[in-house]
């Protein structure tokens, strides 16, 4: 079962690599970022950390990382130098299984003057079922809950900003699912609630004028810890699996950060009117 889902998701994420191709390189094609203020959730590791060295490469201003440990915002700092001077990069420690704490860290950098990009990319892949201390599941808590009560609490300073971009990290690994898979009412009841927010909440909605320009991203098959996540949950099948796949997944410096990047930064994003998109292999679509 674990082994399929990662053919299946290599495959998908392959073909779609041969249909649509590749037409963003960040080395290239991030524009001057002198004046621009960046937030990145799980910014120290992985698909993040390719994400914070690109936007210190092309000179942000400041970015404000948010993740939990300490030692990994210690060890990323140090590799950042390679790169540029860090004293632009900033560390919040957020917890995002701890909603109270979350809301803490949320209001303090709410207080921004401005935001040129909040970047939601932690996230928990293949894992062991576990409750936060909220009693909430941490899968959900972490890659959901928590960062979208994040994007609310922002939202203010996204919009003053002009040009402002708000990205969240997603996943194809959808396509792996058997189509007769049924979504439960929980499922739909959460769908439900969301769509009654965003429709219906003051502010919540984009302003056309000034920002965010929002989008959803996909990174690719990418070589991180979550591969080591789904040893752990799953153990021989998945082992074999990851054995087998990911010598061919991308680097997260490399490539794996791409799509995010190009909505984070391109020019094309507000002069194409790329909004509310699903942003894959650096294009929309």
């Amino acid at each position: 079962m674990a082994f399929s889902a990662f053919r299946d998701y290599f495959a998908a994420d392959k073909m779609e690599h041969l249909l649509t191709g590749n037409k963003f390189g960040p080395n290239e094609d991030i524009p001057d970022l002198s004046e621009n203020v960046y937030v990145v959730t799980g910014g120290t590791a992985g698909i993040g950390f390719g994400i914070t060295a690109h936007l210190l490469q092309h000179g942000a201003a400041r970015i404000i990382l948010l993740s939990q440990k300490q030692e990994h915002a210690d060890e990323a700092k140090r590799e950042l130098e390679k790169y540029e001077n860090t004293g632009k990069v900033e560390w919040r420690q957020i917890d995002l299984k701890d909603l109270s704490q979350t809301d803490r860290i949320a209001k303090q950098l709410a207080e921004e003057q401005k935001i040129d990009g909040l970047i939601c990319n932690a996230g928990e892949g293949f894992g062991k079922y576990n409750e936060t201390t909220d009693g909430i599941d941490s899968h959900f808590q972490i890659n959901h809950l928590s960062q979208f009560h994040l994007v609310r609490m922002l939202l203010p300073a996204l919009q003053r900003t002009t040009g402002s971009r708000l990205v969240l990290m997603s996943s194809d690994l959808h396509r792996a699912c058997p189509s007769s898979t049924a979504f439960d009412t929980q499922v739909l009841f959460v769908r439900a609630i969301v769509h009654r927010m965003e429709n219906n909440e003051p502010g919540f909605q984009s302003n056309k004028q000034m920002g965010p320009w929002v989008n959803a991203t996909h990174p690719g098959g990418v070589n991180t810890d979550q591969q080591d996540q789904a040893v752990e949950a799953y153990g021989k099948p998945a082992k074999v699996g990851v054995a087998v796949v990911r010598p061919l997944l991308k680097d997260p410096l490399d490539d794996g950060c791409r799509s995010a990047l190009f909505a984070a930064t391109s020019n094309a994003v507000p002069r194409e009117k790329i909004q509310g998109q699903y942003v894959s292999r650096a294009r929309s679509s």
